[in-house]
């Protein structure tokens, strides 16, 4: 049986050099969206200046009239100390190492140094922890039982502070089943919705060139679909030969591709978009400030098994809510309980998306969607909702959802 018994582990100098720079700067960085912070001083606070008004004045020929100190505003990211492990068999971790290195041309096969393989091991456990990082960002929720429980990721804190107030992150719904939408151009209204809604500090960054939407997988192939419709002989090759990348009126569009998470993910929005400045959102790692931070791979003759840990500590926030706009959907309500008696009862409803949730009612209706009896508040946790229906002659239920934003919607359960 092939194996690959030598151990490894970075500390220090080669823990930063070797594993988390790579992975933390250079294209890959950048095609994500946001500001990337690596082994910055401790506490780790994401910073913004804020552009000073008119500061010219009239030329006097003594004395000093200037006006207030520029503007800064600060967040501390809250960092949690993390640990990624993986285990493989031995045969198994040595076919994905071996054949890491046999899609490479400039390597000889019949020689292959100590180097080689590290290199090639460091890459695979590296590309691992890197989406791991990636999608927690997004939707990490530290009280959820389950994958991506490390540290909260941005839309739980965004939704957190989403409401009407002039402090609050500005919000809109999108209907329950966006990609089933019959409009042709319902991405686009999207984004021209969020430009709209989005405070003016916020636009008049535009200029910079910072401004990105950040969206969900389903939001991005429909504005690619609307694209292709377009009419032009310029679109129809770009259909045919793809585009490297989609932008709204100078706004690149980024497809931050978690919809394989979000399927696990019930407590979150399937679908979401942000316009927002790069810079305004963060995720921090660090390997330098707290001890026992470390990489290690070694064999495990017991086992027969390959294993790889890594220990570090990593965390996102945003800084400012005036620099979001958000719209939010995939919130949808079924009958977990067993059907709907007409004499009412009890019922329990599932909400899937219940992070953005504040408040659930129901209402028992007849055939003719004329109400039946009283209209009762839902309680529960986890996105399990419960109550008692009261009336006769019930056939289905109306959800009334009261969203952390103010506004409210409406489920037909049959």
């Amino acid at each position: 049986m092939a194996k690959i018994e030598n151990p490894k582990n970075y500390t220090g100098r080669d823990l930063e050099t070797i594993f988390f720079r790579p992975m933390l700067s250079g294209s890959d960085a950048v095609d994500l969206g946001i500001k990337i912070l690596y082994n910055t001083p401790v506490p780790t606070t994401l910073q913004f200046w804020k552009r000073a008004g008119d500061i010219l004045q009239k030329y006097t020929a003594s004395g000093w009239n200037g006006g207030e100190s520029a503007t800064k505003f600060q967040k501390q990211i809250q960092l949690s100390k993390v640990k990624a492990e993986v285990g493989y068999s031995a045969d198994d971790y040595f076919n994905m190492v071996y054949e890491t290195i046999a899609g490479r041309s400039d390597v000889n096969l019949d020689d292959l140094s100590g180097t080689e393989l590290e290199a090639a091991e460091t890459s695979l456990f590296r590309e691992a922890v890197a989406e791991s990082i990636r999608a927690t960002m997004w939707l990490g929720d530290t009280e959820r039982n389950g994958q991506l429980a490390t540290f909260d990721g941005f839309v739980k804190r965004l939704l957190a502070d989403s409401g009407p107030g002039e402090n609050d992150v500005p919000c809109f719904y999108l209907p329950e089943n966006f990609a089933g939408n019959s409009e042709t151009d319902a991405a686009e209204k999207v984004f021209k919705k969020l430009w709209e809604d989005a405070p003016e500090v916020l636009k008049a960054f535009k200029p910079q060139g910072n401004l990105v939407y950040l969206v969900t997988s389903d939001i991005y192939a429909r504005y690619e679909e609307e694209l292709d419709n377009v009419v032009l002989e310029s679109a129809y090759l770009a259909k045919q030969n793809g585009r490297e990348a989609l932008s709204y009126r100078g706004i690149p569009v980024i497809d931050i591709q978690v919809t394989p998470y979000l399927k696990t993910c019930g407590d979150m929005p399937q679908t979401f978009a942000l316009l927002t400045d790069r810079r305004n959102l963060a995720i921090a790692v660090n390997t330098a400030d707290f001890p026992g931070t470390e990489i290690r791979m070694w064999y495990n003759p017991d086992q027969m098994e390959n294993r790889q840990r890594a220990i570090f500590m990593a965390g996102c926030d945003y800084l400012l809510p005036e620099m979001v706009s958000m719209a939010v959907g995939g919130i949808s309500a079924t009958l977990s309980s067993d059907g709907i008696d007409a004499s009412g009862g009890a019922v329990s409803i599932t909400v899937k998306g219940y992070r953005a949730v504040n408040s659930l009612t129901a209402q028992g209706l007849a055939n003719d969607d004329s109400p039946v009896g009283e209209a009762v508040p839902l309680t529960g946790e986890q996105g399990v909702f419960g109550g008692t229906l009261t009336g006769s002659g019930i056939v289905k239920i109306r959800c009334t959802v009261t969203y952390l934003n103010g506004e409210s919607g409406e489920f037909i359960i049959q």
